[in-house]
């Protein structure tokens, strides 16, 4: 279809070389641009004489243009509008360094030219003609009409206006002069050269100054001013100025403009629009064109067969212009064109009412039956949140028997409300997995932008300096190298002291033990020797006792007396009848205290048991308590008692005493070994006192070495963690280098990660429907199951069948349950098909419910409300409408919630 369109097209176009008689509007041409006009317009000049205007087209373009309007036949000028570029030109002139159509310039002619006429060299390969004059004039001049390589130009007596020595977008008209004057006098000083073009500057930006400029469409509006800068780049100076514009006069951004200065400061100024060029409409239509294209790609302006045709749709039909069938309708392949200009109007008209319903809070019926419509109304229903759909099939009396239809929505709402909740679900983690694969995605599109950047910078740096790079990496090399020495022998040090100092710790350690053990036989040593001198006292003592009662013995021999040996408790009681009587019986020798007494028996008991060495503990620590000696109280064994007096011949004694005297020559050799053996003892402690200081000393010794040792291994310690810092830096110097050669490597397939956001959305929804999408799927059937547990299978089947039919048919209508009949009929109705939907047209004419229709050519438009002529069978145009149906509803929802919460707000404060 479109190939046939296109071949309509060629045969209505008429080439340069053919065209002799003159033109009407509507004509095609394929023309070539060979000079610029006022205002940069292109200008194309015809065999026939006529000149067309042509905007938006540079010099040496090859387009074809659409006659718009002719000026005049006398002056053979035309005015036309581009429809496609052929051929662009080879090298395209920066426009905004050409003088234009109507300056005035300050020239002397430097050279001759043909036909009387004087030649500019104003820039290279650009010069300027102008007529009857001669080589050293000095004139004004006003250009006429601009070319590839040069321009015309023709004389003035008189100067129109003194501030316009510079025109708009920067071009410096002294410059023009300069040029010229550079040809013949070059010996100019640079200081004049800049005083000039800083007076043009300031004359250029002087209050009441008029400048012609594009407002560009990303410029910054603060209130009601729009901010432009305007960048000077001459020879002497570049300067950036601002201009605070006035908006006003309908102008808008993308509008070429001419503005007045109103104030001015050092880099800035402040205008007015004066004027709005009307060739800025023109960025209008190519926005209606652009829509008008975008209908086309869809398939909208495809209608049904002519035989199909309703008489009221021919109006929206495309009609014959020329030729025998004029105001004819338009047939291709037996199927009437949709005049998508006028579908149009009618869509901008329906969805501008569509999003007033919205803003008054109504709600939206989508009604589409056809396989191609059905699922993007359910898409579109769910999507406005506040809508119902019917995509199934229309039962009779959908509307009108609503309390029937009731009954039958009251069994599959459980249902649909647990599917809901399912989906929800659904939805809600298909969400969180869209989050992090944007999130994901964005951050490596982030760092692959700034790869590119330090890419950018490392190329750069590359190029400045290729050898100090690869020298760079030797030396970081090298070094590396050289720490892993140095690293290497300290370690070996380290580890042959610290084998040293374990040797030291271990010898010293056997030194302390042998201490140890010397200071405890010490220790025993002395105690042997403390307990052997308590013996020896006490024995010598016990020797002195006995040595006395032998001398005693001896002397009552001697004087013949005679000694009786009594027991111990009958020599008390005899004690006691002496001291009771008051005559004494005999001489009684008397009993040493009892401490003595254990010290004798104790004594008496090593001769019967050898073995047993030491004394009884209990007379022992008597013994050293009170330290009592029988022959130390220098007893008199004199007469006590006057009977004993009377009778001297016999002593008495216990029998202990006399069995003493019997075990003096064991004592004796007792005391004897006890010499012996503290002698020894003694011998010992002297040979062992020299050991234990040549110990000391020796454990002085390893104790001085072993700091020693330690101190070292501090510093080896202290110059490792120095040259380990060292190391890691230079892994990271290095690691640096390896990243940069990695990148270097990866920088021709990293151009291609950088892709666009909208790229980005694509590939991420391709992914949610290739891997996220089928795992997300839940088998809605096992809803049914759960429900029919408990039933036969035979019911189960019965009504399981019957929930489907229902929700097939309701399933869209369930949140209407809760509508009353004046509700319903508040609903806006949106009908795609009206041929396929005619039940639903009647019920909401009943109802009297508004209806939004996408009318085909078989169709009747006055049975609806609004009407959105276009093709209903194709999916891509029922797209398309539904689309921009959509977006207006959800804004005008949006600004409906806005305006409720600042009410609210309001009647709160108020409160």
């Amino acid at each position: 279809m479109k190939t046939n369109i296109k071949k309509s097209i060629l045969k209505n176009t008429k080439f340069l070389n053919k065209q002799i008689a003159p033109f009407n509007i509507g004509d095609t041409f394929i023309v070539k641009i060979s000079a610029l006009g006022f205002k940069n317009l292109g200008l194309a000049e015809l065999p026939n004489g006529y000149t067309i205007v042509i905007p938006n087209v540079n010099l040496e373009d090859e387009v074809r243009v659409q006659i718009e309007t002719i000026v005049s036949q006398k002056t053979k000028y035309a005015t036309a509008k581009v429809v496609d570029f052929i051929k662009k030109a080879k090298k395209t002139l920066d426009v905004s360094s050409l003088p234009r159509v109507g300056e005035i310039l300050e020239v002397t002619i430097a050279k001759a030219g043909p036909k009387d006429s004087g030649l500019v060299q104003l820039f290279e390969n650009f010069t300027l003609i102008v007529p009857k004059t001669q080589v050293g004039d000095q004139l004004k001049v006003k250009i006429t009409r601009i070319k590839a390589n040069y321009a015309f130009a023709k004389t003035l007596n008189d100067v129109e206006g003194g501030s316009k020595h510079k025109g708009p977008n920067g071009f410096d008209r002294r410059k023009a002069t300069i040029g010229a004057q550079k040809l013949n006098t070059r010996n100019m000083s640079t200081e004049k050269n800049t005083m000039k073009n800083d007076e043009s500057h300031q004359n250029y930006y002087s209050v009441g100054s008029k400048i012609d400029l594009i407002l560009p469409k990303s410029a910054k509006s603060h209130a009601n001013y729009v901010i432009v800068r305007l960048n000077q780049n001459n020879d002497s100076f570049s300067k950036k100025f601002y201009v605070f514009i006035k908006m006003g006069l309908g102008a808008q951004l993308g509008d070429s403009v001419r503005i007045k200065i109103m104030k001015t400061g050092s880099n800035f100024a402040v205008a007015k629009i004066l004027k709005v060029s009307p060739m800025s409409k023109y960025q209008k239509h190519l926005l209606a064109k652009n829509s008008v294209k975008k209908m086309i790609r869809t398939g909208m302006h495809f209608g049904e067969k002519t035989i199909r045709c309703h008489a009221n749709m021919r109006k929206f039909v495309w009609q014959r212009k020329k030729g025998k069938n004029q105001n004819r309708p338009l047939i291709k392949r037996g199927r009437h064109l949709i005049n998508l200009l006028k579908t149009r109007r009618c869509l901008t008209k329906a969805l501008k009412q569509l999003a007033k319903y919205a803003a008054k809070g109504r709600t939206f019926l989508f009604v589409g039956t056809k396989k191609s419509a059905a699922g993007l109304i359910a898409r579109t229903a769910m999507l406005t949140k506040t809508s119902f759909f019917v995509n199934t099939r229309w039962l009779g009396g959908m509307l009108t028997n609503w309390k029937t239809i009731l009954k039958s929505i009251a069994q599959i709402r459980p249902i649909l409300k647990e599917k809901q909740r399912i989906i929800k679900k659904i939805l809600e983690k298909r969400q969180k997995i869209k989050t992090r694969l944007i999130k994901k995605v964005n951050l490596l599109r982030k760092r692959s932008q700034k790869l590119m950047t330090k890419g950018k910078f490392l190329i750069a740096r590359i190029k400045n300096n290729k050898h100090g790079f690869i020298e760079n990496s030797q030396k970081l090399v090298n070094k590396k190298t050289q720490l892993i020495k140095k690293n290497e022998i300290l370690i070996q040090k380290y580890t042959q002291l610290n084998l040293k100092h374990k040797k030291f710790v271990q010898q010293n350690q056997q030194y302390r033990n042998m201490g140890n053990l010397l200071i405890q036989q010490k220790n025993n040593l002395l105690q042997q020797l403390q307990k052997d001198q308590a013996k020896l006292k006490q024995f010598t003592q016990l020797f002195l006792i006995g040595q006395q009662l032998i001398v005693l013995k001896k002397s009552s021999n001697e004087q013949g007396k005679q000694i009786l040996a009594l027991s111990y408790a009958k020599f008390t009681k005899l004690l006691k009848q002496t001291e009771d009587s008051s005559n004494p019986v005999s001489y009684a020798v008397p009993n040493p205290p009892k401490q003595v007494l254990n010290t004798i028996i104790n004594s008496m008991k090593i001769k019967y048991d050898i073995n047993n060495e030491q004394f009884s503990t209990s007379s022992l620590n008597s013994a050293k308590t009170q330290q009592f000696s029988w022959a130390g109280n220098n007893v008199v064994f004199s007469a006590v008692a006057p009977e004993l007096a009377q009778n001297a011949n016999t002593i008495v004694v216990s029998k202990l005493l006399n069995k003493f005297t019997r075990f003096l020559p064991f004592i004796r050799v007792y005391i004897e070994t006890l010499i012996l053996r503290i002698q020894n003892n003694q011998a010992l402690l002297t040979n062992i006192h020299p050991n234990i200081q040549v110990i000391k000393t020796k454990i002085n010794e390893y104790d001085i070495f072993i700091q020693k040792i330690v101190s070292q291994l501090q510093l080896i310690k202290t110059k490792l963690l120095a040259e380990q810092k060292n190391l890691l830096k230079l892994k990271i110097k290095l690691k640096k280098l390896a990243s940069e050669q990695r990148l270097l490597k990866f920088l021709p397939k990293l151009r291609y990660l950088p892709t666009p956001k909208t790229k980005m959305s694509e590939t991420i929804q391709v992914l949610m429907k290739k891997f996220v999408d089928p795992k997300m799927s839940y088998p809605m059937d096992q809803i049914y199951d759960d429900k029919l547990k408990f039933t036969s299978k035979k019911i189960a089947a019965a009504r399981k069948q019957k929930w489907q039919r229902l929700e097939k048919y309701f399933g869209g209508l369930t949140k209407m349950a809760k509508m009353n009949k004046k509700q319903i009929s508040n609903n806006v109705a949106i009908i795609i098909g009206q041929q396929e939907e005619m039940n639903a047209v009647r019920e909401c004419q009943k109802l009297g419910i508004k209806m939004f229709t996408v009318v085909d050519t078989n169709c009747n438009p006055r049975l609806a409300d609004h009407v959105i002529p276009a093709n209903d069978d194709s999916r891509n145009s029922i797209k398309f409408v539904l689309g921009e149906m959509l977006t207006r509803i959800r804004l005008a929802q949006k600004l409906r919630k806005k305006i409720l919460s600042r009410r609210i707000r309001k009647y709160s404060n108020k409160k």
